[in-house]
Formats: C-alpha cells, sequence, structure tokens
C-alpha cells in the first residue's frame, strides 16, 4: 500500500505525463535549435517522469539501494533545467530585441556553464551521499552544498538580467514580453524551490527537510507545486510567443557555437 510519498509521486508523475508532451509540443514549435528554454522542459518532465516512477519502486523495494541513489539523484537534479529554462527564456528575449541595449548570446551561453557544472556535482554529491564510506557521504553533502550555491548565485544573476530586461521594455515586442513576464512571474516561486534545496542540503539532519525521509507536506508546498507553476507559467508563454525565424533574431556582433542544451 501507498504511503504519502508515494501519493505525493504520483501526483508528479500524472503532471508530467501532461506537461512534458506539451512542452515537446511547444518545443517543436519554436524550434529545437535555438529556443533551448522549452527543450529543457522537457528534459525536466523526463527526469520527474523517470524519478516518480522510481519512489514508486522503492515502495516496494525499500532496501534497494541502488534504485534509492538513482531516486535521490534525479528528485536532486530538477533545480538544473528549471535554471537553464529560465536563462533560455531571457535569452530569447535579447536575441528578438528591435533596438535598446540587448545583452549579448556569449554572455547567456557562459552563464549556462556554472549551472551545467552545479548538475554534475549535484550528480556526484547525490551517489556520494548515500555510500556505505563516511569520507563518501562526507563529501557528496559538501558537493551538494557548492551546487546549490551554485544554482543560487545564477538565479541572482538570472534576476538581475530580468530587472535589466525592462529597462528596455519598449524595444521588446508584444510576443516577447509574455516570455518576460512569464520569468518574472516565475522568480518567487523558483527562489522559495532554491530555499528548500538549500535547506535540505544545509540541514541535513532534519526530519523537515529530506528528498527521501522529509515531510511530504513541506516538499509539496516547497518544492513540487513550485515546479508546477514556474512549468506551467513557460508553457503558456510559449504558446501565447510567436514563432520567430532565425533571420527575425537581431544580429549580435558576439557569436557562439556553443549550445545551452548539451
Amino acid at each position: 500500500m501507498l504511503n504519502s510519498r508515494g501519493g505525493l509521486a504520483i501526483a508528479v508523475l500524472l503532471y508530467y505525463l501532461v506537461a512534458g508532451p506539451f512542452a515537446l509540443y511547444v518545443a517543436i514549435r519554436h524550434g529545437f535549435g535555438r529556443q533551448s528554454g522549452w527543450v529543457l522542459l522537457v528534459v525536466l518532465s523526463i527526469i520527474r517522469i523517470l524519478g516518480s516512477i522510481l519512489e514508486l519502486v522503492v515502495q516496494n523495494q525499500p532496501n534497494n539501494v541502488n534504485i534509492i541513489i538513482a531516486a535521490t539523484v534525479l528528485s536532486s537534479i530538477g533545480l538544473s533545467p528549471l535554471i537553464l529554462a529560465m536563462l533560455g527564456m531571457l535569452k530569447r528575449v535579447h536575441e528578438g530585441m528591435a533596438g535598446g541595449s540587448p545583452l549579448p548570446p556569449r554572455l547567456f551561453n557562459v552563464l549556462a556553464l556554472p549551472t551545467l557544472a552545479a548538475l554534475i556535482l549535484a550528480i556526484v554529491a547525490g551517489t556520494n551521499a548515500n555510500s556505505s564510506k563516511p569520507s563518501d557521504i562526507h563529501d557528496g553533502h559538501t558537493e551538494a552544498k557548492a551546487a546549490v550555491l551554485i544554482f543560487l548565485i545564477t538565479f541572482l544573476i538570472q534576476c538581475a538580467i530580468a530587472l535589466y530586461s525592462f529597462l528596455s521594455l519598449h524595444s521588446i515586442s508584444q510576443g516577447e514580453k509574455r516570455i518576460l513576464f512569464a520569468v518574472t512571474l516565475s522568480i518567487p516561486f523558483l527562489l522559495v524551490r532554491l530555499i528548500y534545496a538549500i535547506l535540505v542540503n544545509f540541514d541535513t539532519g532534519s526530519t523537515t527537510f529530506n528528498y527521501t525521509t522529509g515531510s511530504v507536506i513541506v516538499q509539496a508546498f516547497m518544492a513540487i507545486i513550485e515546479e508546477f507553476i514556474v512549468v506551467t507559467l513557460y508553457l503558456i508563454a510559449g504558446v501565447l510567443a510567436p514563432k520567430i525565424l532565425r533571420s527575425e533574431v537581431q544580429p549580435s556582433p558576439e557569436k557562439s557555437n556553443f549550445s545551452m542544451v548539451s
């Protein structure tokens, strides 16, 4: 019989079984090559679907260490695609500016690097934290703290970019304004999600803040619902924003071949 954590896993699974195909539709509509923000929502959907399935398996196999490790890792890496999706949305807004002072694409590509590094740290941390060796567990906690701090710093920089974007609001088309407004509305929910991650990783002895054994109610209201809201906002923006051809993107003196999706 499923407990409350299993029930939460089913809720997450059902949401992303709907959101995932919808994100794929939006990503196809805007193109996979440049509008990486929506592609990353597809990635997040896959992560959450797999994580939910593993959580349900854990319900029946609570002593299976490998499945517990996999479920823990998938629970801890969801922030990365969310933050990168936000960055992708902001990049599109600046690429589509007609006049004003748009930020160069290279800046957004460089900002993606720390988040990708934090993603790798989070994966390694999740593996080490479930090790039988005390040294590995200690390293896992340190790596997890470093990862979440990187997420926080990159998030704050992106918030500053969103604020800067409003200074050139007159140069942003109506369709791109919808994306900027969606990003702005998502900020408080992403902040709460980040605070939950910080509490999980810095209060390691807590019985409330923990991805696998903590309070289900707290996790639902500080992490799961926030993700639902952010994903929904970005999907709505993707539907309302017009499709932009590559030829319509404002030229920039700085070009980079680096892709935010790896």
